[in-house]
């Protein structure tokens, strides 16, 4: 689901200009929006650094959220 949002399944300019500021809430839509750069207007790898920004900060807190829940398993014994 998050997959199509973000412009993986269908290309993003196909949707209204409201939807693509939706699915650039998801990491998909920076991802297509460097791979389509490099891809179709030859773009270099500083002309895509804020989209691989926003894609590093998508790690960085998805990461923080993944071990702060496993810590959290591992006290309460859940595992």
């Amino acid at each position: 689901m998050i997959g199509l949002l973000g412009g993986t399944m269908v290309p993003i300019e196909i949707f209204p200009e409201a939807m693509r500021t939706v699915a650039h809430l998801t990491p998909h839509a920076w991802a297509m929006d460097a791979f389509r750069a490099l891809l179709f207007e030859n773009a270099s790898l500083a002309e895509i650094l804020p989209e691989l920004g926003v894609l590093a900060g998508f790690a960085v807190v998805l990461v923080a959220l993944a071990v702060y829940r496993f810590r959290r398993l591992l006290r309460t014994g859940s595992i």
